[in-house]
């Protein structure tokens, strides 16, 4: 599988009601390792874990850690800054750091569309 079928493929198993799958997170994992500098792999693997059931072998900061290494691939990846700023608002109240990474996505947004 290249990037764009992992992509394609984990989009057809996201959760539309109720938690993340096994099957998701696994492929995630797999995803993340046949194409370590893939931002959008990244943020994909954080979201799913962020979803994940309880019972999952992640814990809840590891999304964040797949959202700021998909920032570290790719600073210009609104996506990924939008997600930090959405898990330090929501999982880890951060308001402050929230505050920066949704400013940061905005700036990147903003000059991608110039």
């Amino acid at each position: 599988m290249n990037e764009s079928d992992y992509i394609a493929e984990l989009s057809s198993l996201w959760p539309t009601e109720g938690e993340t799958s096994k099957e998701a997170l696994t492929l995630a994992d797999s995803a993340v390792w046949m194409f370590p500098d893939s931002a959008k792999l990244w943020c994909m693997r954080g979201d799913l874990i962020q979803l994940g059931q309880a019972d999952i072998p992640y814990e809840l900061e590891e999304a964040l850690s797949c959202y700021e290494r998909a920032v570290s691939i790719d600073p210009q990846f609104a996506e990924g800054h939008e997600e930090i700023g959405h898990f330090l608002d929501a999982v880890m109240p951060n308001p402050k750091r929230a505050r920066r990474a949704f400013r940061q996505a905005a700036a990147i947004r903003a000059a991608q569309n110039l």
